[in-house]
């Protein structure tokens, strides 16, 4: 916060925009991560940037990231799991930078990533046990939360992930939206996801 006579420190916002994976329309990682970007523009004392297929090509452009968004597919190609990348961002979470992962960005693999998901960000999406259709979920409640302020309950047709794995006991977590999914997320081939 500023005080009298001071004025805040800008706060650097980097978006990792995963490889593009989908159609046209769909799932647009780098489109997404623009937009993103580009809402924030007014916002004083922040700036963002967004870098192109995961990662930049320097690592050092994170060091100095007040938080770090990555919307990208996940599993055993998700950016960062790939190389030493585990250990960077590590690193950059024991410093107190942000983290937000958007869609897939959730899906580490159980042998890789998911124990730092759980400690970085309190849950992840889990191969074989987590599920991901399409629904209508019905946020008819909404705690009081400062992400929440101005939100009303909503309904809305999205791949709305349930079954996640959380930290035990939920440790840490707040939950934010929650609902129950309906009996059209069962009628589907088991698989996976």
């Amino acid at each position: 916060l500023a005080t009298a006579g001071s004025v805040a420190a800008e706060k650097k916002i980097v978006f990792l925009a995963g490889p593009p994976s989908h159609g046209p329309g769909q799932h647009e990682h780098r489109a997404g991560c623009l937009l993103l970007s580009s809402c924030l523009a007014s916002v004083p004392n922040v700036t963002s940037v967004v870098y192109s297929n995961g990662w930049p090509a320097d690592a050092s452009a994170l060091n100095d990231a007040a938080a770090i968004v990555i919307y990208s597919d996940g599993g055993g190609g998700h950016p960062f799991l790939q190389g030493d990348r585990l250990k960077t961002i590590g690193a950059l979470m024991d410093k107190g930078v942000g983290l937000a992962a958007i869609h897939y960005a959730v899906e580490p693999t159980k042998e890789k990533g998911q124990a730092e998901w759980l400690n970085w960000i309190g849950g992840a999406f889990e191969i074989d046990w987590s599920v991901n259709p399409h629904w209508l979920a019905d946020f008819n409640q909404l705690p009081k939360h400062p992400i929440t302020k101005g939100v009303q309950p909503f309904k809305i047709r999205d791949e709305w992930y349930f079954n996640m794995r959380f930290r035990d006991g939920m440790n840490g977590v707040t939950s934010i939206l929650s609902a129950v999914p309906d009996a059209s997320t069962t009628s589907r081939k088991d698989g996976p996801h």
